[in-house]
């Protein structure tokens, strides 16, 4: 091959020629090591790759090594090089290395072993690539996935963890925290007399102002989850036990509301002064979750906003929980009839090849019948058969619904969610598994789904269960992918056939470029397990079609159809078994 560095010599022939074309696009250079020494198929490359000159290339081992910029990145190499214990045996690693300019880039080496002695590599062919841009992206993306992009706080997600810790914490050395939440109650306004760009810049002084005020190991976040309604910010604040806790509460709302209320936000409008509403809960003597703490300081945000911004600690929002206790309470009282009576029924809803957008399977949703005929969906009741310990059998009730759809439409394929409760609970499991066994042949047309807070809260017991459920030859999903960060170890530990991206990121995908750059990581590394993709709360063509290109593999949402009792199945093929097979075999490769 003609070396690009050279600018002379003979033509090297046109197939060469594109191979160096497609290795200079690639930012990678080929390499062959022997004897300790690098030789590299193009010198010009390799130093294009290294931002220098040729001359300067790494020709040894020690040269390469030299250039690793940590003792783990070079850990890792040496790992690598000491697997290739047989002829073919491939390798690939990722580390930092300094270029020339003394700056420091992501490079992946990988290649297989050519020849050796016994365990002893002593021919290796292999390429060095570039990937420094893609690291940084997943860095950013990553950055995007747990913070508000506008104010560079944290996130309900990210939020959600530090109350989780404060509780911890406080239980561990007795100690009590607080949860103060605040809505800016005149942004609506200000958005209307201005323009976004004003209230926008008046968000953005009010999380300056937050960030100054509220100090490490204290958290801030923006909440747009939760049932919160406007523009909410979160402070997570601990503090030593007191006899006088609520009244610390106060005190400290005064100051942060002064902070942040009594001096104008300047900006090119003019100034601009912020209303806030407040209010606190007092963790963990007031509630005992993360999920509780945010639901508790949003009722009493509610109150503070009624009372037009007076600052309003929990306790005063007792009667507000009592009567939605109360209706809580009439809910379990309908679940526990309508398992009585076989009230409990499914909605279906398509979810359709990427590319031909032809049905692949139905996601079954659990629908409550009341006395007067009325279907509630299951967000509305699911929660309190979780109070009750019912859920389980909610979970039950929806595979022995589905069981009947299985024998009555040979081929179709159902996806079925299980609960963190049932999955917590051994009976039920074991119950859930026998039935599934029951199915026998038809256990293959079968999707069980579980979320991935649920398979991050123990992954060890999600990955038995989803092999248990795998050998009986159902597909095993996680829902709600990214919602909680998993990261893809904990993935190949709980062994999925398929992940579910959460809806989070799929809402406004295609106008929206760090959503794309974050579900494109997903569907990449998903792609590299061999896991299959879907997409839900999929709405728009526009998002559909992006979809498509990123290479999810399946599409859901109300573009392809609501969840129906009775939707348009598909005509059974003319021999439902081998069909079923088929299709089943198709799901998993």
């Amino acid at each position: 091959m003609t070396k690009l560095n050279s600018g002379s010599g003979p033509k090297s022939d046109p197939k060469s020629d594109k191979s160096g074309h497609a290795m200079a696009l690639l930012r990678a250079a080929a390499f062959t090591y022997s004897g300790g020494h690098f030789v590299w198929e193009d010198d010009g490359l390799a130093a294009d790759l290294m931002k220098g000159r040729p001359d300067d290339i790494p020709r040894t081992v020690k040269s390469l090594i030299a250039r690793i910029t940590d003792d783990e990145g070079r850990q890792r190499r040496a790992k690598a090089i000491a697997a290739l214990t047989w002829d073919g045996a491939p390798y690939r690693v990722t580390y930092q290395a300094r270029s020339f300019y003394g700056d420091s880039i992501w490079v992946e080496e990988r290649g297989k072993r050519i020849a050796g002695e016994g365990r002893t590599p002593t021919l290796i062919n292999g390429v060095l690539r570039d990937i420094d841009s893609e690291m940084r992206e997943q860095d950013t993306a990553a950055y995007r996935a747990s913070h508000d992009l506008l104010t560079g706080l944290w996130n309900d997600t990210r939020m959600v963890e530090a109350i989780k810790w404060q509780i911890a914490a406080c239980r561990r050395y007795d100690l009590q925290a607080a949860l103060f939440t605040l809505q800016v109650s005149n942004i609506d306004d200000i958005n209307q007399a201005y323009g976004f760009e004003a209230g926008d810049r008046l968000l953005k002084g009010i999380a300056q102002r937050l960030t100054e005020h509220v100090r490490a190991p204290d958290h801030t976040a923006r909440l747009t989850g939760s049932g919160f309604d406007g523009v909410v910010f979160g402070v997570a604040i601990g503090q030593a036990a007191g006899d006088n806790v609520e009244g610390g509460h106060t005190a400290l709302a005064d100051r942060l509301l002064e902070a942040l209320t009594d001096t104008p936000y300047q900006s090119p409008f003019g100034d601009l002064y912020a209303s806030l509403a407040m209010s606190a809960v007092t963790i963990p003597g007031q509630t005992d979750s993360a999920f509780e703490a945010l639901d508790r300081a949003r009722i009493a945000l509610d109150h503070s906003l009624a009372r037009e911004g007076k600052f309003v600690p929990w306790h005063e929002g007792l009667d507000d929980l009592t009567e939605r206790r109360r209706k809580v309470d009439i809910e379990a009282d309908d679940i526990l009839e309508a398992l009585n009576s076989r009230n409990i029924t499914l909605a279906y809803q398509p979810i359709v090849h990427s590319r031909s957008r032809t049905p692949h399977h139905y996601e079954c949703l659990l629908r409550l019948r009341r006395p007067d005929g009325q279907l509630v969906p299951a967000g509305a009741f699911i929660m309190a058969a979780e109070k009750l310990g019912l859920v389980h059998l909610l979970d039950r009730r929806a595979l022995e619904l589905a069981s009947v759809t299985l024998r009555e439409q040979p081929g179709v394929t159902l996806a079925l969610n299980i609960s963190a409760a049932t999955l917590k609970n051994d009976v039920a499991v074991a119950g859930y598994i026998a039935a599934l066994k029951a199915l026998g042949p038809m256990a293959q047309r079968v999707i069980v789904e579980l979320t991935e807070t649920a398979a991050l809260d123990d992954p060890a017991t999600a990955g038995g269960f989803s092999t248990a459920v795998r050998a009986l030859g159902c597909t095993f999903a996680i829902d709600d992918f990214g919602a909680g960060y998993t990261t893809f170890q904990n993935l190949m530990v709980i062994e999925a056939d398929e992940i579910k991206i959460d809806g989070s990121f799929i809402r406004d995908l295609s106008v929206t470029r760090h959503k794309q750059v974050f579900v494109r990581m997903i569907v990449d590394l998903a792609q590299t397990f061999s896991v299959k993709t879907v997409a839900e709360f999929v709405t728009t063509p526009e998002d559909a079609d992006l979809l498509t290109r990123l290479g999810v593999d399946y599409l859901q949402g109300y573009l392809f159809g609501v969840p129906s009792p009775s939707p348009d199945w598909p005509k059974p093929p003319a021999d439902a078994d081998a069909a079923s097979g088929n299709e089943t075999g198709a799901r998993k490769a």
